[in-house]
């Protein structure tokens, strides 16, 4: 496929641009003393990888699809500087502001997900393995369920947070504006959520013990119904996934049915496994984060709702949470 001097000129500004964008990310990953606490050598590893692989094969993707009017985010960043410098025009275009905001996304969550991810994936690795070479029932297990949709849920996220193309159809079109949507959502992920949890009691425990053998598992296995809801919705949005975004508007099932079937899926589990805990201080501190799970759809509804596909989406998927209830 031929390409014009002025599409593969843009093509090599772009390459380049992410190189030195995602190039900083990576170092900022690796040597800040934040990160060199909280991120064990394995993750840092596995984003030197994704920043490898991009190095190889972004090139002959950019080569096939690449005009001269093609953008992405680290160029339309570098581009904001520019202007900066040149013309003293420190209030970003949209799409720059987009740009920064995903961005600062990015460096957030990437780390995070993958983290996540590879702490997930080694401990279910491990389970297999000790399953298949000492022959004991691990891979049938409750515990197991949940370490495989903790593993399959972070992988997708950390794709998503990774890899943004037209090509997979999960370019970024708009990220939240607004201080108190960002808020509401950083509170919920570390380190924010453990500063919090140091003053508001939490009290929750998946693997809890409801009072006897029948009971446990009774609610144990609507635990994983719960579960494979929240974990059905990540797979639905894709490589869509990714946290305060706009990637295009998913409508398929769990997202058919309520508007947030991942923040109630996942609350409605906190709630069950502090039954046999409960006290007024669980009570309380349960209370304080579902309210910010609700305030996160609240925004995030509020920043979609820019999007007429989704106020489209709103007028047929009536409800937020609890289907003909809220």
């Amino acid at each position: 496929m031929y390409r014009t001097k002025e599409a593969i000129r843009q093509g090599i500004k772009i390459y380049l641009s992410s190189l030195l964008v995602y190039g900083l990310g990576v170092l900022a990953c690796t040597s800040l003393p934040y990160y060199q606490k909280t991120l064990n050598d394995t993750t840092k590893t596995l984003l030197l990888i994704l920043y490898l692989t991009y190095i190889i094969l972004a090139p002959f993707i950019y080569y096939f699809r690449i005009t001269k009017y093609s953008t992405n985010k680290p160029f339309l960043f570098l581009q904001w500087l520019i202007n900066i410098f040149r013309n003293k025009k420190i209030i970003p275009e949209a799409e720059e502001k987009t740009a920064i905001l995903f961005l600062g996304v990015k460096i957030f969550f990437l780390p995070l997900m993958t983290q996540f991810f590879m702490g997930n994936f080694i401990s279910l690795l491990r389970i297999f393995t000790q399953s298949f070479t000492q022959s004991t029932p691990g891979i049938f297990t409750y515990s197991t369920l949940l370490t495989l949709i903790f593993t399959l849920d972070t992988f997708i996220f950390t794709i998503g947070y990774a890899v943004e193309s037209r090509l997979f159809n999960n370019v970024v079109k708009s990220v939240e504006p607004t201080l108190f949507g960002w808020a509401v959502a950083l509170i919920c992920y570390p380190p924010f959520n453990s500063i919090v949890g140091k003053y508001i009691p939490w009290g929750a425990n998946d693997h809890v013990f409801f009072w006897n053998d029948t009971i446990t598992i009774i609610l144990r296995i609507g635990i994983i119904i719960l579960f494979t809801i929240y974990v059905w919705a990540t797979l639905t949005l894709g490589l869509k996934a990714s946290n305060l975004t706009n990637r295009g508007i998913v409508k398929k099932f769990p997202y058919s049915i309520v508007r947030h079937p991942a923040y109630i899926s996942k609350n409605l589990v906190w709630w069950l496994t502090l039954l046999p805990v409960i006290n007024w201080k669980f009570a309380l501190g349960m209370g304080f984060w579902s309210i910010i799970y609700f305030y996160r759809a609240i925004t995030e509804e509020k920043h979609l709702s820019q999007d007429s596909e989704y106020r489209e989406y709103k007028k047929k998927v009536k409800w937020r949470f609890i289907p003909f209830l809220y």
